[in-house]
């Protein structure tokens, strides 16, 4: 390998990552303008002044757009979460703090969330080999719970990636549920019932806690 190489490379992969940026930023913005629907492919790579084999070469379709879109928006906040929620009390405050955040960005964007997770799932269910990574939220979750596995909090004994990926089911199905009748309940407040019940499973405690009582009554 030459002295050069690595510059060029590197200048390479830049030019790359600058083309990326610029279709997302087109397209996001003909998306807001004249609607995702009603957007095609052949415009975006003409207003972005690209080929079309260059745009496909990117992204094979709209909707793998958004989902770039939506995982930079969730790795921008993920730091500035974080960072907000390492002094509350412990795992359910901090999982509660965090997910309230990111989902208040859900409540005013549910057209392009519903996008982005239609893709992610219609891959998963057709066994595509489709892995971008981790994404903001799920690198949050996993900070907390990685916390709170230090403090003794969380179970050690499952993995890091298994209770991510149990909370990934859990606020996708029901964010699903929430896009297809917003008028059933309020997103943030099914989202909290899930951190209840990841943290506490399905028992009812406040009937858990009537029957202790009891007992010890009778005693």
């Amino acid at each position: 390998m030459e002295p050069g190489d690595m510059l060029v490379e590197s200048r390479m992969e830049r030019k790359k990552r600058e083309t990326r940026q610029k279709i997302i930023k087109v397209a996001m913005d003909l998306f807001q303008k004249q609607g995702f629907y009603d957007t095609t492919m052949e415009q975006i790579a003409e207003v972005a002044d690209i080929a079309r084999k260059t745009l496909y070469n990117h992204f094979p379709v709209k909707e793998a757009i958004v989902d770039e879109y939506v995982r930079g928006v969730s790795k921008e906040f993920a730091q500035e979460i974080i960072d907000s929620v390492k002094n509350l009390p412990d795992t359910k405050a901090r999982l509660l703090a965090a997910l309230d955040k990111a989902y208040a960005w859900v409540e005013i964007n549910p057209e392009i969330t519903g996008i982005c997770l239609g893709y992610r799932f219609k891959n998963m269910c057709h066994g595509s080999a489709y892995n971008e990574g981790e994404t903001g939220t799920q690198r949050i979750m996993a900070e907390i719970i990685r916390y709170g596995q230090e403090t003794g909090e969380i179970r050690r004994d499952i993995s890091i990636k298994l209770l991510v990926l149990q909370l990934d089911i859990l606020r996708g199905t029901v964010v699903m549920d929430w896009l297809g009748d917003k008028s059933k309940y309020k997103l943030r407040k099914e989202i909290a019932k899930i951190v209840d019940l990841f943290i506490y499973g399905a028992v009812d405690r406040q009937e858990s806690q009537a029957k202790a009582g009891g007992a010890i009554t009778e005693e």
